[in-house]
Formats: C-alpha cells, sequence, structure tokens
C-alpha cells in the first residue's frame, strides 16, 4: 500500500501565490500584445460573427461609412481600440479603420509632459528639515498599460513621485542633495520608475527644486580622550569616573611626599561631593540622546550583531517639542549607529522621550516596564524590541 504525502499550508499558500503572479503576468502580456486569452469558445464565436456582419455592412455602405469608419491618427498619437468591451491593441499613426457599432477608442498623447511638485516639508538622513520641491518629466512608452491599468494617469504618478520622494530624501543626507542634485534625481528617477513602468509610463527626468533649509544637520559629537583612571576611580560609575578624571587633569602636577591622612581626609570628601552634586549634573547634560549615540557606537562589534541582529529606528520626543531621528543597525557587518533613517528598512520603530530614554540608558527603567507603562511605543518584532535590555546592560558596566 503507497501513500501520497499530505502537502502543508505553507506549500499550499506559496502554490497559490505563484499561481496569482502567473495570472498577472499572463493579463500584462495580453495588454501589450493586445490579445485577450479569457475568452471562451462561443464568446470568440459570437465575437467573430459580430465582427464580420459589421464589415459586410461598411463594405456595402462604403461610400457613406467610409466617413465615420477612417480615423487620420497623428504621428504623437495612437488609438486604444475596445472591441466589444475587449481591448485589441493601439492603432496609429496614420489612417487606421475602426468598425462602427462595436469598436470604441480612446486617445491617447505619447509627447512628453511634465509637472510640478508643489514645495513641502522633508527630513533628511542627518535630520535635518528642508522645504523642498520638483519638476518631473514624463512620457508613455505603452499606450494599452496606461488606459487599462490606471484610471487617472496624471494624479496616480504625482503622488507616486511625491512619496518616492519622502522616502528617497530620508535616505540621503543634506550634503549630497546640495552636492549633486542632478545626480539625486536621476537616482530618484529610477525608483519612481520601478513602480510607474508597470503603467506604461517612463519618467525621463526629475529636477529637484530646493527651497530653504529650516533645520540644520545635527552634528555627532567627538568623543574626549579617555585618561587611565586611578584604582579607587574606577569604583565609581563611569559618568563619575569621568569628571573625576577631568578634575584630576585640572589640578596641579603631585608631589613626591608622602600623603598624610588630612589628604586622605580630603580625597574622600572629593569623591562623596562628586556622588552627591555630579550625578544629577551628569543624568542632564551628559546623559543625553547624543551622549548615548557615541555610547553605543564605542559598543558594536561582530558578536553583537550576531546576539541581537536587528535593526531599530528611535524616535526621540525632545523637551523643546522637537523630533528627532535616531538609527541602531545591528544586523550586519559589525553594527552602524547614526542620525536618520537607516539604509534598509527597520525592523522595529520605537518613539520615546528624552527623559525615558535618559532613565533606560542610566538603567533606572527596563524596556519592558517602560512598554507596559506606555512610556515606549513600539512597532514591529516585540521580542527584537526587548533584546534591546541586552544592549542597555553592557553600558551600564
Amino acid at each position: 500500500m503507497s501513500y501520497q504525502s499530505v502537502p502543508s499550508n505553507e506549500e499550499n499558500l506559496r502554490a497559490g501565490h505563484q499561481g496569482k503572479e502567473n495570472n498577472l503576468g499572463s493579463a500584462r502580456k495580453d495588454l501589450r500584445t493586445g490579445k485577450d486569452s479569457t475568452q471562451g469558445c462561443p464568446e470568440l464565436i459570437c465575437s467573430w460573427i459580430l465582427t464580420v456582419l459589421t464589415s459586410l455592412l461598411v463594405i456595402l455602405t462604403f461610400p457613406i461609412t467610409g466617413w465615420f469608419v477612417l480615423k487620420s491618427v497623428p504621428k504623437y498619437e495612437r488609438f486604444v481600440v475596445f472591441r466589444l468591451g475587449r481591448i485589441i491593441g493601439s492603432k496609429g499613426p496614420g489612417m487606421i479603420l475602426l468598425l462602427p457599432f462595436i469598436d470604441h477608442w480612446q486617445k491617447v498623447d505619447l509627447r512628453s509632459k511634465t509637472f510640478t511638485i508643489a514645495p513641502f516639508e522633508a527630513t533628511c538622513k542627518d535630520g535635518a528639515v528642508i522645504i523642498i520641491g520638483a519638476e518631473v518629466y514624463y512620457h508613455i512608452w505603452n499606450p494599452v498599460l496606461s488606459v487599462a491599468i490606471v484610471e487617472d494617469l496624471d494624479s496616480t504618478t504625482v503622488f507616486t513621485a511625491q512619496n518616492e520622494m519622502i522616502h528617497f530624501l530620508l535616505k540621503r543626507t543634506l550634503a549630497k542633495i546640495q552636492a549633486d542634485k542632478n545626480k539625486t534625481g536621476e537616482q530618484l528617477a529610477i525608483e519612481v520608475n520601478k513602480k510607474t513602468r508597470h503603467w506604461g509610463l517612463e519618467v525621463q527626468r526629475i529636477d529637484l527644486i530646493l527651497h530653504r533649509v529650516i533645520k540644520q544637520p545635527q552634528k555627532i559629537p567627538q568623543e574626549p580622550v579617555a585618561t587611565p583612571p586611578s584604582t579607587r576611580l574606577n569604583k565609581l560609575p563611569a559618568p563619575l569616573r569621568k569628571l573625576a578624571a577631568h578634575i584630576q587633569q585640572s589640578r596641579s602636577p603631585p608631589q613626591l611626599e608622602q600623603p598624610t591622612s588630612q589628604s586622605s581626609e580630603s580625597g574622600d570628601s572629593v569623591h562623596t561631593s562628586l556622588e552627591e552634586s555630579g550625578t544629577e549634573e551628569f543624568e542632564s547634560d551628559v546623559v543625553n540622546p547624543d551622549w548615548i549615540l557615541s555610547k553605543v557606537k564605542a559598543f558594536l562589534s561582530e558578536d553583537l550583531v550576531k546576539h541581537i541582529g536587528a535593526c531599530y529606528l528611535f524616535t526621540v520626543n525632545q523637551k523643546d517639542g522637537t523630533q528627532n531621528l535616531y538609527y541602531l543597525d545591528l544586523s550586519r557587518d559589525s553594527g552602524m549607529a547614526g542620525y536618520g533613517m537607516p539604509e534598509g528598512d527597520p525592523d522595529v520603530a520605537l518613539e520615546v522621550t528624552e527623559d525615558t530614554m535618559q532613565a533606560l540608558f542610566l538603567g533606572d527603567l527596563k524596556p519592558f516596564s517602560a512598554y507596559m507603562s506606555g512610556r515606549i511605543r513600539v512597532q514591529g518584532d516585540l521580542k527584537l524590541a526587548m533584546k534591546l535590555e541586552d544592549l542597555i546592560k553592557k553600558l551600564n558596566r
């Protein structure tokens, strides 16, 4: 007795998806060639009979019907012909024959056209906010697709071009946009064409118009050169250790005399004052998003990428009401971190306030507790978002 293996649900879904793609591909092929492979045998017979009868009527009454069935098509136009409601292809240029009663047509202009994208506010990869517009030059390369797939070709093209422009600028810095607008416009036109060519439309050129810069790009702060701390300073937390090292550098060179009990007591008082008064200063001044970004960059490694393996996007709401974008890409190489949008799509997007971010990286608040209390908004995989707790533990060591 032989048994046939039952296909799993995943195999059924894959087969259905492939079937839909094949049907869509065959439908587009039929539109390009003007042939309809979905007609059954009875429909073909009825269509053929009506076509023959209409052709005989045109031949018998030709001197009169010639004024109605013969059309002159200019070189820059095409007629997309519908026969009995089905597309039979595009005709022109020159003299063409259209059968009465069963043929309907639609004119398509093949000449280059242009439209203007009104100035709008956009954010660059480096956090700069600009007012930018564009002029888009395009033409129709396939009249059949432009008529059959999209109802309002002009408005759809304007919406698609502006939407792609917003996402494209998030991946470019302000310096790159200002340095070479022509190259940026060419790359943007390629991205827009990936969608519009399926409609029979091709974007020839996009000229970017930069009106003004609302917010300058944010500069990544340079980390100070670390000074080897003493044995006693190693017991302090990292922020306090930096402050103590700075105070030691500002002191006069040490004397060769033996330290007395009075000096040891004064040293203890210095550390006590550091612990009491320095904490608030570092929490408010040093532990900000820029400082956290510089600390995270120092901890990036291939082991961390293997352990986490995800890309994060942080939207930080500042105290002055502005929003800053930061990314942490731990999905490839040895990891990357910076301002703006990552090169690829983020796996997890998090929205936090500046105070919540400080509490997280100081260890006062755990990510899961912040999520349950509503202080963090998470979009994406929650398990990947909780992996940030491992990174926070390493930063607080």
